[in-house]
C-alpha cells in the first residue's frame, strides 16, 4: 500500500465521516473501495481499434515531413 494525502470540501469530508461512522468502516477504507469501484467501471481499452495518439503516428509523413523542420511545420517560422 501507498500513503497519499486528498484535500476534500467540508462536505465530501462531513459525508465520508457520517457513512464511515453508519458503515462502522475506515474514512481510508472507504475512500479504498470508492476508488476501486470507480476504477472497474471505468472504460475498458478498445482491441482493434488505434488510440488517439496512435492515430497521429505517421501523420506527417504523407506531407514529406522528416522531422528536422518541426519548427517551421509547427509554428510556420515563428
Amino acid at each position: 500500500m501507498h500513503r497519499t494525502q486528498i484535500i476534500l470540501d467540508d462536505a465530501q469530508y462531513v459525508a465520508l465521516r457520517e457513512k464511515a461512522r453508519r458503515t462502522g468502516k475506515s474514512m481510508g477504507q472507504l475512500i479504498r473501495e470508492l476508488i476501486a469501484q470507480q476504477l472497474e467501471a471505468g472504460p475498458k481499452p478498445r482491441r482493434g481499434k488505434a488510440s488517439g495518439l496512435a492515430k497521429l503516428t505517421g501523420i506527417l509523413k504523407d506531407l514529406g515531413f522528416g522531422g528536422e523542420e518541426h519548427d517551421e511545420v509547427l509554428y510556420r517560422g515563428r
